[in-house]
């Protein structure tokens, strides 16, 4: 058989291209096999959790030479936005680009809170319902040598869910373009919740966690206390024109003696006692007009925040400002504007998150308006009106604010438990109301000092029988009552 060049000509030049073809994708696979080791971030499932791999998936272990932490809070609270630091360190001067990847999870292996990105170095994912962090390209730092670290931010859940695992795996490579010479790690730490902050009675001056009721006389400057420990007691602090504002300040569950005597914008001040050291504290805050009945635990941490609510503070737009004392080195002041021109600010926490949530009654429509913080939802309750006395309180024992008004010598109590009506026929107009949780029993109780007369009535939840008894003047103003509107 004969071949003419002219015959093979078109399967030499196809099994050229072919052969050239093939040359080509092999060495671009050569020459690009940094693709493996995902510098614009990893697979996700790659952390090292449970059910997942994690950096030898795509990487070929060495002798490890550095270290490799997380940085997380020591608990959390449920809500709460923490940083998270994710750091490798090393003196192995051969190790130059890195790399990581996190995930939080429930003791059930569900997703726990989210993540957010606070630099161009992070960026966050989603894949089989849970959620991760790792780097970018530019996150990977190449040529950057004695190790690497990304922060970024995680909120927590809502809710109490317990203990939350964080799951990394990291990796420390030599950046020679391959997969080969790299250093993979892993690492996993629990943060549990933060304990349940203590309920804050208006006025428990001794920690026992019953109120205890309580008087400031205007006359001689002093309050006194009726304590269900250690008895009476008296002591001497602000002046007739201040707001009293009993709260737990410092945070070892005892009431801190408080004012806030209004003034100008640099002089208006809440003048505390903290209970825990003795302390004079002063803390600079809101100006004349405001109302300082707000203050109350508004990050979560077991302690009162210095706290005003402001109508129309920016045009019709009224607003609540807070101190935190969680996170905050700096004493910055948070900004919520709730609220409009005429409407009454309302405190409690709504929700059951041990937070204060903004909350406003609105006469002209008759609503309250609530924005929770622990999920950023509006709320609206349809009760009361106008002329009522609003006495808020945990009356059902759920831990949420009840909304709760007093009318010709009835309590309405919209119960949050159920969503259910209370009706309470304890004391008479001209009665100064005082409800608190004088048994400790985690509700609140429907009570009177009938001022002119020196005596108090405290129907108490936990007991069938009333306690009747005499303490204060007729000028004395009740401390409970402070927080009535």
């Amino acid at each position: 058989m004969r071949f003419t060049v002219a015959g093979l000509k078109p399967f030499v030049v196809l099994t050229f291209i072919v052969t050239l073809i093939f040359f080509f994708l092999t060495k671009s696979a050569e020459d690009n096999s940094l693709v493996l080791a995902y510098p614009d971030g990893a697979p996700a499932g790659t952390s090292g959790a449970p059910n997942e791999n994690d950096c030898t998936d795509c990487h070929n272990q060495s002798t490890l030479t550095g270290q490799f932490q997380l940085i997380l809070p020591s608990n959390y609270v449920p809500g709460q936005t923490y940083q998270i630091t994710v750091q490798h360190t090393t003196a192995d001067a051969t190790r130059a680009r890195w790399g990581f990847q996190l995930t939080a999870l429930t003791a059930a292996n569900a997703a726990a809170g989210t993540f957010a990105n606070t630099t161009s170095f992070t960026q966050t994912s989603q894949s089989g319902g849970r959620r991760y962090v790792d780097q970018t390209t530019s996150g990977t730092f190449r040529n950057q040598t004695g190790g690497a670290s990304w922060s970024f931010n995680w909120t927590a859940p809502a809710t109490d869910v317990g203990p939350v695992t964080f799951y990394s795996s990291g990796l420390q490579a030599n950046n020679n373009g391959g997969d080969s010479g790299d250093q993979t790690y892993v690492d996993s730490q629990a943060v549990s919740p933060a304990a349940a902050a203590p309920a804050h009675q208006f006025a428990d001056f001794d920690g026992d966690g019953k109120s205890d009721p309580a008087v400031y006389r205007p006359g001689d400057r002093t309050w006194y206390f009726l304590m269900s420990t250690s008895g009476f007691a008296a002591a001497q602090w602000g002046i007739p024109s201040d707001k009293l504002t009993p709260a737990d300040f410092d945070g070892d569950d005892v009431t801190d003696i408080s004012v806030w005597r209004p003034g100008a914008s640099d002089e208006a001040a809440f003048y505390i006692l903290e209970s825990a050291t003795g302390t004079v504290r002063v803390e600079l805050f809101g100006m004349t007009g405001d109302d300082p009945m707000v203050v109350g635990d508004w990050d979560g941490d077991g302690k009162a925040d210095p706290a005003v609510y402001r109508d129309s503070a920016s045009g019709s737009q009224s607003y609540f400002y807070y101190r935190g004392s969680l996170n905050n080195p700096g004493g910055s002041i948070t900004y919520l504007p709730w609220g409009a021109t005429g409407d009454i600010a309302m405190r409690g926490d709504f929700d059951g998150d041990d937070r204060q949530d903004t909350a406003v009654f609105r006469p002209s429509n008759r609503v309250w308006y609530v924005r929770q913080s622990s999920n950023s939802q509006m709320r609206l309750f349809w009760w009361g009106v106008p002329s009522d006395k609003f006495v808020s309180g945990d009356f059902d024992g759920d831990g949420k604010t009840d909304p709760a008004v007093f009318r010709s010598g009835i309590w309405y109590i919209l119960r949050s438990s159920d969503s259910g009506v209370t009706y309470i026929n304890w004391g008479v107009n001209g009665d100064i109301l005082a409800p608190a949780d004088y048994d400790g029993d985690g509700k609140t109780d429907a009570a009177v000092f009938r001022a002119n007369e020196g005596l108090w009535f405290i129907r108490r939840s936990s007991a069938g029988v009333p306690l009747i008894f005499p303490f204060g003047v007729s000028s004395d103003k009740a401390l409970q009552a402070e927080f009535v509107k």
